[in-house]
């Protein structure tokens, strides 16, 4: 008899969440899936702590422990693993396992205990890590290993992967399967939260689909194909299908002299690296075992100097300050945009360069912002970004970057951590940056929708290029957790 961990019954928190009703057995590995964001932050903290309901209850391990008449605040026994890391960077493996935890009252702290218990716990997994390791010299996916065993030590009801993609490469990914079923086997319950159905098929035995702060479908085994998927999906399908992939051949027959050049760079993990992007090409440099894409961002942020080899744009090497090309982080609306700012002032920001003295001349700003009106509505008039949706400030950031009219675009896993009609809006800038000959280069861990709107795959192995894709070859490559554009219909 399988034995239910988590139950919630038409639980509704309204604007965000609408009758959930979601059932989580002891070791399984079950998917959500937002085809939007609306709800899932919201899920998440009914999950880990009991906050007041609208209406619903929730059950953990056959005991009620919130409804709608009453709510603990307690706690419930559930570990989230996300990008922010639960470890602390600057104290050892051993001290993040045994020390940083509830219920240790040891006031002298014996290290070679530690150790050997450390040593115990790893070694059926597929790492090694030495006696007095600090957690910040691990690798993401080794840091990963550690917080499923801390959540095993810890006894977790519900272990919750989020976007796990996005900071483990797909190399990586496959090891994590085998980690997970190991997991599994000793009876840990996963909830696997993404935004992509190809990625949740790999690991999953059940999927459910969440939309508008609703589930929308219950997905099983048999039920879990590209065929059922493609039902719910379909604004995001036939959106592909409208949109033209290709890029107009007068932009790359133009520009046969290279734009961006990288060529023979060592710095930190980038070993000997070279490659070239055309004037308007959008190129995705896939490092498949997450090791250089941070250096990568730093030479482009101009804050460091390669310590072999070149990398210029227009024949010029990246400075700070340089208008001429965007840099895009993950997350991008927690770095490029001022929340104490009204939204038109931070669209107009870095505008000034192209539109002549925009500050000075209301009636042009004016005129400017009725354009724009279709896009935002009434919140294009807002005094702050406070109140706002991830979605608008996604927006905001990316038609921003349009309005500035940089030569390149330099993006960081741009399709990650959003949900499906996100990804279609990115996709649709990512078209309009072509149609301005702006080049872009998407640095990624994981594929993640960036072959839509690319023209080569460049994948790197060791920090230097093992092999380059056109867009007739990128069926050729067999990414977990990536989409291959449609092909278009004659």
């Amino acid at each position: 008899m399988k034995h239910e961990v988590f139950r919630l019954e038409q639980v509704s928190l309204p604007p965000y969440l609408f009758d959930i009703n979601l059932h989580l057995y002891k070791g399984e590995i079950v998917a959500l899936i937002g085809l939007n964001a609306l709800g899932l932050e919201q899920l998440l903290t009914i999950f880990q702590k009991n906050i007041p309901i609208h209406y619903g209850h929730v059950y953990c391990n056959d005991i009620l422990v919130n409804d709608y008449l009453s709510s603990s605040r307690k706690p419930n026994r559930v570990t989230v693993i996300q990008r922010d890391s639960n470890l602390i960077d600057t104290m050892t493996v051993e001290e993040n396992l045994f020390v940083l935890r509830k219920g240790f009252h040891g006031h002298l702290i014996n290290q070679k205990v530690l150790s050997s218990q450390m040593e115990q716990l790893l070694a059926p997994l597929p790492v090694s890590i030495r006696r007095k390791t600090l957690v910040g010299n691990l690798s993401s996916f080794e840091k990963l290993v550690i917080e499923f065993v801390k959540a095993s030590i810890l006894r977790s009801d519900l272990v919750i992967l989020h976007d796990i993609s996005n900071f483990v490469s797909e190399l990586d990914l496959a090891r994590l399967e085998v980690l997970m079923h190991y997991f599994k086997e000793q009876g840990m319950t996963f909830l696997y939260l993404c935004n992509h159905h190809q990625e949740a098929f790999r690991f999953c035995s059940r999927c459910y689909l969440m939309q508008e702060g609703r589930i929308i479908k219950h997905l099983f085994p048999y039920q879990m194909t590209n065929e059922v998927i493609i039902k719910y999906s379909n604004v995001f399908e036939q959106s592909m299908e409208r949109s033209q992939r290709q890029r107009p051949p007068e932009v790359m027959e133009d520009s046969e002299t290279p734009f961006l050049v990288c060529e023979n760079l060592w710095y930190g993990n980038v070993h000997d690296l070279s490659f070239s992007l055309r004037k308007g090409e959008t190129v995705v440099l896939l490092d498949s075992e997450n090791l250089c894409i941070g250096d990568l961002f730093t030479l482009f942020q101009g804050t460091a100097m390669p310590e072999r080899g070149k990398l210029t744009l227009a024949g010029k090497a990246p400075s700070k300050g340089d208008r001429s090309i965007s840099l895009i982080a993950p997350k991008p609306y927690e770095t490029l945009l001022f929340p104490q700012l009204s939204v038109i002032d931070n669209l107009y920001f870095t505008s000034d360069e192209k539109i002549r003295h925009i500050w000075l001349r209301p009636k042009r700003r004016r005129a400017i912002a009725k354009e724009l009106e279709p896009i935002f509505g009434k919140d294009l008039y807002k005094s702050s970004l406070y109140d706002l949706s991830q979605e608008k400030l996604h927006t905001i950031v990316y038609q921003r970057i349009l309005m500035q009219h940089p030569s390149c675009v330099c993006a960081v896993q741009p399709f990650g951590s959003v949900d499906m009609f996100q990804r279609i809006q990115l996709i649709h800038y990512f078209d309009a940056f072509k149609k301005k000959g702006i080049t872009c280069l998407i640095l990624a861990v994981s594929l993640s929708d960036t072959l839509q709107v690319a023209d080569r795959l460049v994948i790197l192995t060791g920090g230097r290029v093992d092999r380059v894709l056109t867009r007739n070859e990128f069926s050729q490559y067999g990414g977990i957790a990536g989409s291959i554009p449609l092909k278009s219909k004659e």
